[in-house]
């Protein structure tokens, strides 16, 4: 999680922040707020997976990553986990429809992926990024933990997205789920795990230890780890 003395943060912000307009919010499942921004974008436009920063305090920035773009393209939709009491849920909730924001974005740098056949794992907090990565691919595979209650609307909202309510030890459910299906997954070429850091790196171990993919065929991206501040 991003933390850097305040002048430093005026710097950064001066020299790459740009203006945003809220122009909307949903809560689109129980735990995530949807916010949809105006912003010119940066040199090459906006994309989905672009990773964008905000300041939620003085000192402390959190990154969310953009889901969809439309519009002429300066309109983008954000999708935050709202579910932990960290700063960067309190930012967001409190935010309204027509609020400005500062948004800190140089030009899209892709997450690397590997293969055509991949399987995207993480929790509520990887579900923006990984709904702007997975639709490149009509054979991905989608597995998050997620809080059980929100469930029910976030497979009406994700067709096709496997959603695992989580228990009271991070990444237990889906590590669970991985390797129950480890058998079924022998036709994926590539795998991209994001989310809670511990749970990434037995996931990691699982694929590779069971021969499913090698070390190369796996991307990764820790959002947030056991005994951190959270989101």
């Amino acid at each position: 999680m991003p933390k850097a003395p305040a002048l430093i943060g005026n710097l950064v912000e001066s020299a790459i922040g740009r203006r945003g307009h809220v122009r909307g919010i949903t809560e689109p499942a129980l735990g995530f707020i949807e916010l949809e921004l105006h912003a010119a974008p940066p040199l090459g436009g906006w994309r989905p997976g672009h990773e964008i920063q905000f300041r939620v305090a003085p000192t402390l920035s959190r990154r969310y990553s953009v889901h969809a773009v439309s519009g002429d393209g300066n309109r983008i939709r954000l999708l935050a986990a709202v579910d932990t009491s960290g700063p960067g849920t309190a930012w967001i909730r409190r935010l309204h429809a027509g609020a400005e924001v500062t948004l800190l974005a140089g030009p899209h740098q892709p997450l690397r992926q590997h293969g055509t056949r991949r399987l995207y794992l993480g929790d509520s907090s990887a579900l923006g990024t990984i709904d702007a990565y997975a639709g490149t691919s009509n054979e991905s595979i989608v597995a998050l933990e997620v809080h059980e209650q929100a469930i029910p609307e976030l497979s009406a909202n994700w067709h096709g997205y496997c959603f695992i309510p989580r228990t009271d030890r991070s990444g237990d459910a889906l590590q669970a789920w991985l390797e129950s299906h480890l058998d079924s997954l022998r036709n994926i070429d590539g795998a991209l795990l994001l989310g809670h850091a511990q749970s990434i790196q037995r996931q990691r171990h699982a694929l590779i230890e069971h021969q499913v993919l090698i070390r190369r065929e796996i991307a990764s991206k820790p959002y947030w780890a056991t005994g951190r501040q959270g989101l």
